[in-house]
């Protein structure tokens, strides 16, 4: 059932990629981060997973418009994710929300920095809904019908 979700994951996160490959390829990576191959929790395990994102996503861009990305600003944003995710008991997850921060925060050269972050950020939350809803399908429709 996981290979199911994820190759599914994969292929819209291929589609958005290959539109906008600038969202799509953080909207796949978050697609793959957030999906469980465990059915038990799937449901709760995603919500969790997409907070933390959420999180690392929110701290990443605040911070990239406070300043430009360097080694500071990414370990200001390391600590606050690490210290925020604590406080919302999302311990469990605090390396995808460390990840997802730096994701925003970095950027390539000759590229409009604010524009980067708001596409990554948006890829991030693009992604996690995605799963979202696989992880729905899977989880709570397909277990109505009982296969």
């Amino acid at each position: 059932m996981y290979i199911i979700k994820c190759l599914i994951g994969v292929a819209i996160g291929f589609y958005l990629y290959r539109k906008y490959p600038e969202i799509g390829e953080w909207c796949l990576i978050s697609i793959v981060l957030v999906l469980s191959p465990d059915r038990k929790d799937a449901m709760n395990l995603a919500l969790i997973r997409i907070k933390a994102n959420m999180v690392g996503a929110g701290i990443g861009l605040t911070l990239f418009f406070i300043h430009p990305m360097n080694l500071l600003m990414m370990s200001i944003g390391v600590t606050l994710t690490i210290i925020t995710c604590r406080l919302l008991k999302l311990q469990e997850v605090t390396r995808a929300a460390a990840v997802a921060v730096i994701i925003i925060l970095l950027h390539q050269k000759g590229q409009y920095f604010w524009d980067v972050a708001l596409e990554r950020a948006g890829g991030v939350l693009g992604g996690c809904l995605i799963a979202m809803l696989i992880t729905y399908t899977f989880h709570v429709t397909i277990r109505k019908f009982k296969w």
